[in-house]
């Protein structure tokens, strides 16, 4: 079972990791002019390698969501060990 940390102890953690989820975070906000808050973080095996997987809450409102902030989620890949 996989447990969610906090996005601040994830950056702390997987630095390299969480600098590419940040750039593709700040591609978003770019893309969707979207404030994007990340909530929660945790490490999962995506096809057979650790991830870490971030979620953020956006400004931006699903469709057909009545007025609920979307959310989205980003990957990076963890570095193999030495």
């Amino acid at each position: 079972m996989n447990k969610l940390i906090d996005p601040f102890q994830a950056q702390a953690q997987y630095p390299d990791a969480w600098q590419l989820i940040e750039n593709e975070m700040q591609q978003a906000r770019d893309g969707y002019a979207a404030t994007l808050v990340p909530v929660a973080a945790e490490v999962v095996t995506l096809d057979g390698a650790q991830v870490l997987q971030v979620a953020a809450l956006t400004d931006l409102i699903a469709e057909g969501e009545e007025g609920y902030p979307a959310t989205m989620s980003f990957t990076a890949r963890l570095a193999s060990p030495a």
